[in-house]
């Protein structure tokens, strides 16, 4: 093992010529991983050389994860059974596969419900419970959000109310098609929301947030700190006006700022002296296993409040996989990095 190495793995088939030092969104790190005299290179992975990686990454003392499966419509097994064995080895592996499934999961939206940023939330660990349940639910909100356990791009993300006054039809609405409403009967509704509790899966069920067209702030963590902020006007089933019922609007671009931006101190304050320290305590997770990069998405309930409190509500949790991230967070990521592995 090299103690100065590091590799930046990253998805790529057979025929792949992707690199962190040509990728918008990695070479600034790599290149500051560099500077700093560290030896940094680009390993791709996919399912199919999974098991033939363990010795090339081995050598690394860090291994830093760009890769989601799910995105090519698999599981991440293959992968995080490969990043356990070579952090069990003793390489750095961020982020670490326990870590994702204590805190990188929707269920996470209901273990912190009861904190500050919660909403009214409740879970289906199997289908006979949601079978029995979810509808029942319905009745403390109009409309409610069903989010599957596991999954990106608002992919098993789903706004779901009556379609009429008898309620014997449902309104379902997809984020990444959020413009094409489906009506079902109850039967079909159950049957469809069915599969999602395959192979151990689950439903997160969560109130509408009523001020979503206040948009979406994201703070990026790295370990327990702030490291930058992003902030996104419209996001998947962000409706066109007050009224939820209206025309979704068209996702916005995130605009990116750096920790020490004047907009969002209060949520930086309340971050690392409340938020964080109690996420990390209730869900055992040590800091020097918390991401090197990871972020918060939240609603702004209320921009003018001064009660940060009840200011935002927790929309989710990413600890793998971020980017783009802002350049802000390249020297928290460096430090942290240096403070962990090679201090």
């Amino acid at each position: 093992m090299d103690k100065k190495s590091i590799a930046l793995l990253l998805y790529g088939d057979e025929n792949s010529t992707r690199d962190v030092f040509t990728e918008e969104k990695y070479k600034g790190l790599a290149e500051a991983l560099v500077d700093e005299g560290f030896i940094v290179k680009t390993v791709l992975y996919n399912d199919s050389i999974a098991n033939y990686l363990e010795n090339e990454l081995i050598q690394f003392s860090a291994v830093l994860v760009w890769v989601n499966p799910i995105e090519q419509g698999g599981s991440r097994y293959l992968l995080d059974e490969l990043l356990l064995r070579i952090a069990n080895k003793g390489v750095y592996v961020s982020t670490h596969p326990e870590i994702i499934l204590k805190i990188g999961t929707k269920k996470v939206l209901y273990s912190t419900k009861n904190m500050d940023w919660g909403v009214d939330t409740e879970i289906y660990s199997e289908y006979k419970g949601f079978e029995n349940r979810f509808l029942s639910s319905m009745k403390n909100s109009d409309i409610r959000v069903l989010k599957q356990y596991r999954g990106n791009g608002g992919n098993g993300v789903f706004k779901v109310c009556f379609a009429d006054e008898n309620c014997k039809n449902i309104k379902v609405i997809h984020a990444p098609t959020a413009n094409e409403v489906q009506i079902l009967t109850v039967d079909e509704f159950h049957k469809k929301f069915s599969k999602y509790f395959e192979d151990g899966g689950l439903l997160i069920d969560q109130e509408w947030i009523k001020n979503i067209t206040n948009g979406m702030v994201r703070c990026y963590l790295t370990g327990d700190k702030v490291s930058g902020f992003g902030y996104q006007e419209s996001n998947a089933l962000c409706p066109l006006s007050d009224d939820p019922e209206s025309r979704v609007r068209p996702t916005s671009g995130r605009f990116y700022f750096s920790e020490n931006c004047g907009l969002f101190q209060d949520l930086r304050k309340i971050m690392e002296s409340k938020w964080i320290p109690q996420l990390l305590e209730s869900h055992s997770v040590s800091a020097d296993l918390t991401p090197l990069i990871w972020d918060i998405d939240l609603f702004i309930n209320d921009v003018n409040t001064q009660n940060t409190e009840k200011k935002y509500s927790l929309c989710e949790i990413n600890v793998s996989c971020v980017s783009p991230f802002p350049s802000s967070c390249i020297k928290f990521i460096v430090n942290e990095l240096i403070t962990k592995v090679f201090h």
